[in-house]
C-alpha cells in the first residue's frame, strides 16, 4: 500500500514521528508542506494519506489549512491526522474534518501524541511561562518520550490495516464554536509575538533559515520580522539561535534554554521549505 504523508514542524515533533511512521509503514514517501503551499493546486497520487502536524492553540497551524484546502484527494481511499501536542484540549481534528467534508471525504482516523512543547508564550495573552525551561529538560523529554516507541507502533498497526479510530467528541457542537474561533485566533488576525534581539546576536542568519513562512529576513547583520509577512508561530526562529539571543517583548526574556527535538536539526527544519 503507497502511503503520502504530508508533515509540517517548527522544531521537530511533527518532523520525527513522520520519520518513525516511514520506518513502520511500507511504501511512505514523506512530503513537506511548506513546499507545496505556493502551488494553486495540489494532488494526492497515493491509495493512503497521512497529515502529521502540531497542535497550536487547540487547532491547526495556518499553513496545514491552507496546504488542505488546495489538496485533491479524490483518488484517496484511506486518511488519516497525527497531531502533536503538550497533552492540552486540541479541535484540530474538527478542523480537518469541516475541510474535508467539502471534498467529499472524511478522516478514517485521527491520533494525538504528547510531546514537550517548544514555546512558553503561544498565543496566549499575558507572560510567557516562566518553568518552560523545566518543562524542556532532558530529564523530562525523556519521561514524555519514554512511551513513545509504543504508542508509534500502536498507530502504525492501524494505519497498515487501514482501520478507523474517530474521535468520540468529534460531533459536540461546542466543538464547532471553538474550532471556529480558533481559526479566527490563529489564522485570520495574525497576531504580532514581539520577537526581538539583544546584544548577543551575530546575524548568522539561523533564523531565517528556518523561518518556514519568509517572515524573518536578515538586514544589516540583524534579523527582521517583516510585517508584511504572515507568521506560521511555529517558534523555530526562538528556538535555534545558538545564543539563545531572540527573546519575545514583554512575556519571555530568560535565556535559560530552547527547544528543539533532540533527532532533529535545524537544518531539518530548514529542508522544509
Amino acid at each position: 500500500m503507497k502511503t503520502e504523508i504530508y508533515y509540517f514542524s517548527g522544531t521537530g515533533n511533527s518532523l520525527y514521528i513522520a520519520r518513525e511512521l516511514k520506518k513502520r509503514l511500507p511504501g511512505v514517501s514523506l512530503i513537506p508542506i511548506v513546499k507545496l503551499l505556493k502551488k494553486d493546486r495540489i494532488t494526492a497520487a497515493a491509495e493512503s494519506v497521512g497529515f502529521i502536524f502540531p497542535v497550536y492553540l487547540t487547532t491547526l497551524p495556518a499553513p496545514v489549512r491552507l496546504f488542505l484546502e488546495k489538496l485533491d484527494i479524490s483518488r484517496t481511499k484511506y486518511i488519516f491526522s497525527v497531531a502533536t501536542r503538550i497533552g492540552t484540549f486540541a479541535v484540530a481534528n474538527r478542523n480537518i474534518e469541516r475541510i474535508l467534508k467539502l471534498k467529499g471525504k472524511s478522516l478514517d482516523a485521527q491520533f494525538f501524541i504528547n510531546m514537550a512543547g517548544n514555546s512558553p508564550t503561544g498565543l496566549k495573552p499575558g507572560k510567557g511561562d516562566k518553568k518552560w525551561a523545566d518543562k524542556i529538560s532532558k530529564k523530562n523529554i525523556t519521561l514524555i518520550e519514554s512511551t513513545l516507541k509504543s504508542r508509534l507502533s500502536e498507530i502504525s498497526g492501524m494505519i497498515k490495516a487501514k482501520k478507523k479510530f474517530p474521535e468520540k467528541t468529534l460531533n459536540n457542537p461546542l466543538f464547532s464554536i471553538l474550532e471556529r474561533v480558533m481559526y479566527y485566533l490563529t489564522y485570520k488576525t495574525n497576531v504580532n509575538i514581539g520577537y526581538y534581539t539583544d546584544n548577543s546576536c551575530t546575524g548568522c542568519g539561523k533564523c531565517s533559515e528556518v523561518c518556514l513562512s519568509g517572515k524573518v529576513k536578515i538586514i544589516k547583520k540583524k534579523p527582521v520580522w517583516q510585517r508584511g509577512v504572515n507568521c506560521f508561530y511555529c517558534y523555530a526562529c526562538f528556538n535555534v539561535c545558538p545564543f539563545q539571543s531572540i527573546l519575545i517583548k514583554d512575556k519571555y526574556t530568560y535565556k535559560n534554554g530552547r527547544y528543539i527535538h533532540p533527532g532533529i536539526t535545524a537544518d531539518d527544519i530548514a529542508a522544509q521549505k
